[in-house]
């Protein structure tokens, strides 16, 4: 039997403290519904090199967070253990969990100038009051926080393979902090991917610890078969208001919905790794929310129409100047409005989405894992970073086969320069995601760094605007 998620009936209608038989009802699965198809030309033999339009360190946009535009990468090659052979990279061999918690700890405190983990996590939570109308104030008892994954590789019956999936460990490691240094009870945590299945392989290190808060963690997936482990549902009055472009040249407005377990939370903190994309070339902060929307007419949630903003292998190949329907998803008041935390797992990285694509090593690090993690309260500026890592990285921007993903063509940071100048776009369009006539202001800064040697951003070479890149380097 499917299990879902019932608000229950008072005003905020909060998941936190809530009976398990308010929480759950029957409800008919999606999971048998045929999947999209998706995009099936062969990958072009000619090269793609990914060149910035308008150059280095030429910041544009707004930069957010405690300290404007900051992005912190740790990286410690000790975390990763796996020699690329034996079993799986996210069995608990291969991952140094002592590791990866002090590398989220050092990132988070170095994220807020803060001293200790709990006062960080009490930063970023002021942080977000101020600028969000609720006064200067931490996390009170009972508000909800929820954490999307990105499942994507995660489609088939069965056990994980070696792909791109978030780790246990970092998992644990950010649950770990939630509970421990935020003071947030675990049933008021939800970790959701709503389009696929959220298996045990992601939970083991945290369903391993007996405490009643980390039992308590709910998990809202597509298939929701547990009292802890529930069907997300949309929430069919919260639209996010798309402009969809046809092959013929019109453009059709289109809704698509987002879960419950997004309109009913207060908090939300965007998971996402790092890791191009076969089509989009990037899957970062904004593209993490691609498995959050709910197609009413398919009855399901799916992305699929989103697919019109692929940058090749689609009707309408997108190319800079022109609307982008990430930066809606992500500038929603439902989701952006509420996230508190970005955060890009790359302990071990993958050079696609696919379920069969193995994680490879960074050909630019010695032929090691990444073995990293990045953070930042400014989704264009997290964003910005990894795009850099990732686009001079033979690895990742080869695919498996040998052959370079077309993706990377020029246009793979359009959507990082619409969303960077929501408010005055390059498109000229107005991005309006509630449909209320209230348009996006700038969700964020981007620029790219001035070589990837030094990787400095505007703010490391002493300037008051752009991105600041604060690397922790441990090896």
């Amino acid at each position: 039997m499917h299990r879902s998620l019932r608000l229950p009936p008072s005003i905020r209608r909060r998941l936190c403290g809530l009976t398990l038989a308010t929480l759950i009802v029957p409800c008919i699965t999606w999971a048998q519904l045929p999947a999209e198809r998706p995009g099936q030309k062969a990958f072009p033999t000619y090269a793609q090199v990914f060149t910035s339009p308008e150059g280095p360190n030429q910041p544009m946009g707004i930069g957010r967070g405690l300290y404007p535009g900051r992005v912190v990468w740790a990286q410690d090659f000790k975390a990763t253990k796996w020699d690329g052979v034996t079993g799986k990279w996210w069995e608990a061999p291969n991952i140094d969990q002592p590791i990866v918690e002090r590398m989220l700890s050092d990132t988070l405190r170095t994220l807020t100038g803060a001293s200790t983990d709990t006062a960080a996590w009490e930063q970023l939570f002021r942080y977000y009051n101020r600028t969000h109308g609720r006064g200067d104030r931490g996390y009170r008892p009972g508000e909800m926080v929820t954490i999307k994954v990105n499942m994507n590789p995660d489609e088939k019956p069965g056990e994980w393979t070696n792909a791109g999936f978030p780790s246990p460990h970092m998992t644990y490691a950010l649950m770990q902090q939630l509970i421990e240094h935020a003071g947030i009870p675990g049933n008021c945590i939800v970790i959701t991917d709503p389009s696929r299945p959220i298996k045990d392989m992601l939970l083991s290190q945290i369903r391993a610890d007996v405490r009643p808060d980390y039992q308590d963690i709910v998990v809202a997936d597509r298939e929701g078969t547990t009292a802890r482990r529930i069907l997300a549902e949309p929430d069919l009055t919260v639209p996010v208001n798309f402009q969809i472009p046809h092959a013929d040249g019109t453009i059709e407005k289109t809704d698509l919905y987002l879960p419950k377990v997004y309109t009913q939370a207060d908090y939300l903190i965007d998971y996402c790794v790092v890791r191009p994309h076969r089509v989009f070339g990037l899957t970062l902060s904004f593209k993490n929310h691609f498995g959050s929307v709910y197609n009413a007419q398919r009855k399901r949630f799916t992305p699929d129409i989103l697919h019109s903003f692929a940058i090749w292998d689609y009707p309408t190949p997108y190319s800079h100047g022109h609307y982008n329907g990430l930066v809606p998803l992500l500038g929603h008041k439902d989701v952006d409005g509420k996230t508190i935390l970005y955060l890009a797992e790359g302990l071990y990285t993958s050079p696609n989405q696919g379920t069969i694509t193995t994680v490879v090593r960074w050909q630019t690090l010695g032929n090691r894992w990444f073995s990293s993690v990045l953070a930042s309260c400014d989704p264009v500026a997290l964003d910005s970073v990894a795009l850099d890592l990732i686009t001079t990285e033979p690895n990742l921007t080869m695919q498996p086969d040998g052959k370079p993903n077309p993706s990377f063509n020029g246009n793979i940071d359009g959507y990082l320069h619409e969303a960077a100048l929501a408010d005055h776009p390059p498109s000229g369009v107005v991005y309006d995601p509630e449909a209320d006539g209230m348009p996006l202001n700038s969700l964020g800064v981007h620029e790219h760094w001035n070589n990837p040697v030094d990787k400095q951003y505007s703010r490391n070479l002493g300037k008051d605007t752009g991105v600041e890149l604060v690397r922790l380097i441990a090896n």
